[in-house]
């Protein structure tokens, strides 16, 4: 980086990093998905299998590798623990930001691509993806690589972008598969068709590079068709190919490419799964809410879009391509998450650095760019007022330690924007440390708040169960009676770092295992909990018995409590 830019810079580019490794040893596991891809890193490494990703009430997480192989090489280095799960993520959206600046300069200016970083930097979603193991975050790694590649090759064709396209897309593929070639497929259909550079695809060379970028995944394929045929062939030849991929896992691995082609691609183009739909400008909400920090820039960023053509320059509508592919395409979509228009951020976070360039340069800020201020400022209000009501009376008094500060320090920073509004360079340079600031206090005065709540209390629950067998790690440890919403994943990762080992037994068995001499705990469901009191009060048995309240955040925080019994 260019060592004259001033020193907040160096500040924004700090409160990222600290930003997205702040509490990520202690913050516990968020199921569904990053627990199931914490367990596939365990498996991976415990059996020796890095083809199938395995993990117990895990079928339906069940992705292309190349983020599992992420995790589990993280474990190797720091050990099998939750900073390791989340390292993949946080080196995935650091270089993100810094690959905007490095890939985009030649591209779209110096001064335009060093705002764009600075806005990724300090937004919301992508410093979120970054302290989650999720594959997203990932993905959006080497799809910016991969479009910038592209858009630099228009301009400079060599095999060093070529390569850098392909190469990224290789990787992408694995990452996650389809997302990738839909979003880069996308952007160079369309420059084929409308850029005037479109003659220069041509020496992409698609037609032989293509198939080349598809080997990694193909040999994956064969690997996964080769071991799942071989399974196959061992199990109940009387069950049907067709509906091997639904039987829960007990023991057996299903197949795992029909399996992906049908949960992924067939479910989501039809229709949608697990609920995982929305209404149409669903992404346009997520995307406002992703860009929270810089919503002044926001709307007038959004109208440059549909700026009539003779004032669109020739990148930006590379940009109005990408935005395209990476947002508008998944809005016609029935199935929506809030990660699926990521791939448009960077595309997005450059639109909005021309509008701080213009503002800057010519000193003065048109009426969308003093809506959005205006916006900007009530939903910051109502974050500083609100916050500290909304935790006293949903957690108690508590929290006021936490969010009264927390409340008082954004109070100060958004002075400070108000402060310096009048000259442009200053108001987005405040912005910037205001959206860092606000990030930090997000991990620094929320995170502890949710992560003692009972909300998130499975790793409290397996400890207690340590402790109640005197920390003996050879104790057996028994689930048994949870109902569907007490099975999660993050369960059974802790139970496996602690005991090695669980069983999942009915209830009748397990009362049976705590009758026995051997040490013996049981994590149970509150409807199965009067069976046990009882049967232990009328045989005088002794048994240690503790409580731990759970509030699922799956069902809307309705209560599945937990009991943790021992007869030691």
């Amino acid at each position: 980086m260019n060592q004259q830019y001033p020193k907040w810079i160096y500040f924004v580019g700090l409160m990222l990093v600290v930003n997205l490794l702040w509490m990520n040893h202690s913050v516990s596991l968020w199921d569904e998905d990053e627990a199931a891809y914490a367990g596939f890193g365990i498996e991976m490494l415990r059996t020796g299998d890095w083809v199938h990703p395995n993990y117990q009430w895990s079928i339906i997480h069940r992705k292309t590798p190349f983020h599992f192989w992420t995790i589990a090489v993280s474990y190797q280095l720091f050990g099998i623990n939750e900073f390791a799960v989340r390292i993949p993520s946080v080196l995935a959206i650091l270089f993100t930001c810094l690959l905007v600046y490095r890939l985009g300069r030649a591209l779209f200016g110096e001064k335009e691509a060093l705002w764009a970083a600075v806005i990724l930097a300090t937004s919301v979603q992508l410093p979120l993806m970054g302290k989650i193991s999720f594959t997203d975050a990932s993905l959006l790694l080497f799809q910016t690589i991969a479009v910038l590649s592209l858009f630099n090759f228009l301009y400079k064709p060599s095999w060093k972008w070529n390569s850098l396209f392909w190469g990224s897309m290789a990787i992408g593929i694995l990452v996650k598969g389809p997302p990738i070639i839909l979003l880069t497929g996308g952007i160079w259909l369309l420059t084929a068709i409308f850029h005037p550079k479109r003659k220069v695809l041509i020496k992409t060379h698609p037609w032989f590079l293509g198939p080349v970028a598809l080997i990694p995944f193909a040999a994956w394929c064969y690997a996964s068709y080769t071991q799942d045929y071989t399974l196959w062939e061992q199990s109940d030849s009387n069950l049907p190919f067709e509906t091997w991929w639904q039987i829960e896992d007990n023991g057996r691995k299903i197949h795992l490419l029909p399996f992906l082609w049908d949960w992924y691609v067939m479910r989501r183009i039809g229709g949608s799964v697990l609920g995982q739909s929305g209404f149409w400008g669903y992404h346009f909400v997520v995307l406002t809410v992703a860009f929270l920090t810089w919503l002044p820039f926001w709307f007038a960023s959004i109208r440059s879009i549909f700026t009539r053509p003779k004032n669109i320059s020739e990148k930006q509508l590379l940009l109005i391509f990408w935005v395209i592919m990476g947002w508008f395409f998944w809005e016609l979509m029935s199935s929506k998450l809030p990660s699926y228009a990521m791939a448009a951020q960077p595309a997005l976070a450059i639109l909005m650095a021309f509008q701080i360039n213009n503002t800057i340069q010519y000193n003065t800020t048109n009426n969308w760019v003093k809506g959005g201020l205006a916006f900007y400022t009530v939903v910051f209000a109502l974050i500083i007022v609100l916050l500290p009501i909304a935790g006293y009376y949903y957690i108690g008094s508590a929290t006021l330690f936490y969010l009264v500060p927390m409340s008082l320090i954004l109070t100060s920073t958004l002075y400070y924007v108000f402060k310096h509004k009048q000259t442009p360079e200053a108001f987005v340079r405040q912005l910037a440390v205001h959206g860092a600031v606000f990030m930090f206090l997000v991990w620094a005065c929320v995170a502890p708040l949710v992560e003692n709540s009972p909300a998130k209390s499975f790793d409290d629950i397996i400890e207690t169960a340590y402790q109640l067998v005197d920390q003996n790690a050879s104790a057996r440890l028994i689930f048994t009676g949870l109902d569907i919403k007490q099975r999660k994943i993050s369960l059974l990762v802790y139970a496996k770092r602690y005991f090695g080992k669980y069983e999942e037994l009915s209830v009748e068995e397990a009362i049976r295992a705590l009758k026995t001499n051997d040490a013996a705990t049981l994590i149970i469901g509150t409807e199965s909990i009067e069976t046990i009191k009882t049967t232990f009060k009328q045989e005088q048995l002794p048994f240690k018995l503790h409580f731990i309240e759970h509030r699922s955040l799956d069902h809307a925080l309705r209560r599945h409590d937990f009991w943790v019994v021992s007869n030691q």
